[in-house]
């Protein structure tokens, strides 16, 4: 009897035992991965709060990168400079700034000023895109046209590529805000918050630049140089008759200008001849004060 219980007390042993030791290497085990993960974090040389970025989102991706679809909104700037001569300079620029606020449009800037004896002017203008053909039309008809410039700039790709980076900064900045309440400590509250200031002066940076496609694809910009011109131009017929007034015309022109630039000659000269005649004058009195002393010895 007392056999079996003294084996029954060596089986409990043994298995406590046995318990024990598993225990043991249960822990040995537990503390083996627990250095080795510290390990692996200080041989990647990543901080604490820079694994707390693992879960923000991706940098932007490149310019061009995305693409955009083929039935997308084309994004288009289309820009025009003319070159006028008018009859009334003021009168006209008055005539395209009302032009272009009747067009939805408003005006850059105007500049009216004098060149060369004649009236001169330089404007801005912008009005929708849509409008530009209908209002290049009703300028030209205020004068004669002498040169006309018309160009277009595509920048599709440019403006979704921008809209899709917007996108994206602007999910990093909710992300960061949400990590900026896991934040343990300052170091990483300080982290957070520099990401933050980052992000959103790239937000800031590509707002305006949106803002700035927006606007040239919207409206359209007219740059205007208007000269003053001649008084009474008469048009000659065509044909011979037309050939023979034109030639008329010339002739009476050369002669008037011949005679412009003699009288223009005239007052040139004519304070020269002015002192050149008081020298003479000079020279003769003194030759014959000399000549009548010479009689009286």
């Amino acid at each position: 009897m007392r056999g079996i219980i003294h084996t029954a007390d060596r089986g409990r042993q043994t298995i406590s035992i046995a318990l024990l030791g598993l225990l043991l290497v249960l822990l040995v085990l537990a503390a083996g991965c627990g250095v080795r993960s510290a390990s692996e974090l200080s041989q990647s040389g990543r901080s604490p709060n820079e694994v707390l970025y693992d879960s923000a989102p991706a940098e932007s991706p490149e310019p061009g990168s995305l693409g955009y679809a083929s039935g997308i909104e084309r994004k288009t700037s289309q820009n025009a400079d003319l070159q006028m001569k008018v009859q009334d300079v003021s009168a006209a620029v008055e005539q395209i700034i009302a032009l272009s606020n009747q067009q939805g449009g408003y005006t850059v800037n105007s500049h009216v000023y004098r060149d060369d004896e004649r009236v001169s002017a330089q404007l801005v203008i912008k009005v929708p895109q849509a409008n530009l053909q209908p209002v290049l039309e009703s300028i030209a008809s205020l004068g004669e046209v002498t040169d006309k410039v018309i160009t277009t700039q595509d920048v599709t790709e440019e403006y979704y590529d921008s809209q899709a980076r917007l996108k994206v900064l602007q999910a990093k900045e909710q992300r960061l805000l949400g990590l900026m309440d896991k934040a343990a400590n300052i170091t990483e509250i300080i982290s957070v918050e520099n990401e933050l200031t980052k992000t959103r002066s790239e937000i800031e940076v590509l707002s305006g630049r949106l803002q700035y496609l927006s606007n040239i694809t919207d409206f359209s910009q007219i740059n205007i140089r208007l000269q003053q011109g001649i008084p009474g131009t008469v048009k000659a017929p065509q044909g011979t008759w037309g050939k023979a007034w034109q030639g008329f015309i010339g002739s009476i022109n050369g002669v008037i200008n011949f005679a412009s630039q003699l009288l223009v000659s005239v007052f040139v000269i004519l304070p020269w001849a002015a002192i050149l005649a008081v020298l003479t004058a000079i020279a003769i009195f003194i030759g014959r004060r000399s000549k009548g002393k010479k009689s009286g010895d």
